[in-house]
């Protein structure tokens, strides 16, 4: 089986996600700048709390600006009729095998942002947890289940015709 890549489109969700983190960490600078500022605090008061808070603050922006890029570089996904493959993750590793034969529902989720750029997650649920494929279009999302549910319905009339 071959693993596949996101389409380019999720790294343009993951950046908009990443945007939006950056946007309320810079407002909470803000916010605290002005505050010290309204306040009227001595001066080393102020450049220590804006330090305090800047310097965890820039290097959260810069985690939360290459992080989608690495994330995108580390996720791989494939399926065939006996099983579902997704690798992931940037510091740790993850690698998860899912049989066919023990998936109860598939599940196709968007969000608003999703949707906008023809994006859908898969969830896949089993007896023992659910797992969710981050994102994929929502062409290769339908795709995907389809082809699993043709599978599982083979399968059980395999099961069936091995009980006769």
């Amino acid at each position: 089986m071959e693993l596949k890549r996101l389409d380019k489109t999720v790294l343009k969700l993951w950046y908009i996600y990443a945007a939006i983190v950056a946007v309320a960490l810079l407002g909470a600078f803000t916010a605290a700048a002005a505050i010290l500022w309204a306040a009227e605090a001595p001066s080393t008061v102020t450049v220590a709390v804006l330090l305090g808070i800047g310097i965890p603050v820039v290097l959260l922006l810069a985690i939360t600006l290459i992080l989608p890029v690495l994330r995108y570089k580390m996720y791989a996904w494939g399926y065939d009729d006996k099983r579902i493959i997704v690798k992931q993750g940037v510091l740790f590793r993850k690698r998860v095998v899912i049989p066919v034969c023990q998936i109860q529902d598939l599940h196709r989720t968007q969000g608003p942002l999703m949707m906008l750029l023809k994006l859908s997650g898969v969830t896949i649920s089993t007896a023992g947890s659910n797992f969710d494929i981050s994102t994929l279009t929502t062409e290769e999302a339908d795709r995907m289940i389809d082809e699993l549910e043709s599978n599982l319905e083979t399968r059980i009339e395999e099961l069936k015709d091995e009980e006769i």
